[in-house]
């Protein structure tokens, strides 16, 4: 698969929306007729060429170059290769991902890998609100693929999330993993109020500082402790976490406590706390 270069001219007037500009869609493509595909652009379209400097690579590699912090959907319904974007990025970046890797170098907008199936999304920035969620309308959340945000995350992160798993190295705003149904998530700093609201399967690991646990959840009377030994299920979970390194690096080596919820909502979702 042939790889292209678009490096920004300069910021547009109004948003861009990417989408159907993936590695898989521009393969085999003459030049010529990647200049020429159109995106939106407002309540018009653009050409490519009339936003970007295009050159053909040979690494099988779709790179952006410049701050796309006004062009939405960067990797929308993603299924082969991969994508990296040095820079910023809109809204929707990975939303409906499937397979292959994404990789931003700076932050994300809203909504970021929201209903993503498959594939590797890493943002080495901060991420807005909604965050592995749902898109409007949707039942279902992130429903697969792995999903990585180095910097902090707003609120509602995992909202519905139904299977996958995705870490935030920072701190993450409220309502985490809200309504969440499975999957996994891992948050090395601090958490705002009402995590797990809702939630009705998955684990969401604490992994930070005793700092980082939410205030009022040990208290929360819709989570209930529960002292059940769980040596094979925490060795395994803490070994896969650990690959991402910074707070999660350790993790094998400590110790936990689980509080399950949320029974008000008859959930069987776990909060698990990792003590020093």
């Amino acid at each position: 698969m042939s790889g292209w270069h678009f490096r920004l001219r300069q910021a547009p007037a109004l948003r861009v929306d990417l989408r159907g500009i993936t590695p898989a869609v521009l393969a085999g493509l003459p030049i010529e007729q990647v200049e020429r595909l159109h995106v939106g652009h407002g309540n018009t379209t653009l050409a490519l060429a009339e936003l970007f400097d295009i050159a053909p690579r040979e690494e099988g590699v779709l790179h952006f170059e410049g701050s796309l912090e006004r062009f939405d959907r960067i990797g929308w319904q993603m299924d082969s290769g991969r994508i990296r974007v040095e820079g910023h990025a809109g809204d929707y970046a990975g939303g409906c991902m499937r397979a292959g890797e994404l990789q931003i170098e700076g932050r994300a907008g809203l909504l970021a890998a929201c209903e993503m199936a498959g594939g590797t999304l890493t943002v080495e920035g901060d991420v807005g609100d909604f965050a592995a969620s749902i898109l409007p309308g949707s039942m279902d959340g992130m429903r697969g693929g792995t999903f990585v945000v180095r910097g902090n995350a707003g609120e509602r992160f995992g909202d519905r999330m139904r299977r996958g798993t995705a870490l935030v190295h920072g701190d993450v705003g409220a309502f985490l993993g809200s309504r969440m149904v499975a999957g996994t998530i891992a948050v090395g700093g601090r958490v705002g109020a009402h995590a797990g609201h809702g939630m009705r399967r998955g684990s969401v690991v604490f992994a930070g500082p005793g700092a980082a646990v939410p205030i009022g959840v040990e208290t929360m009377p819709t989570f209930v402790a529960n002292r059940a030994a769980t040596p094979v299920f925490w060795a395994l979970l803490a070994r896969d976490l650990a690959r991402h390194g910074g707070a999660f690096g350790e993790l094998p080596a400590r110790r936990i406590e689980r509080h399950l919820g949320d029974l008000a909502a008859d959930g069987k979702g776990e909060l698990i706390y990792v003590n020093p």
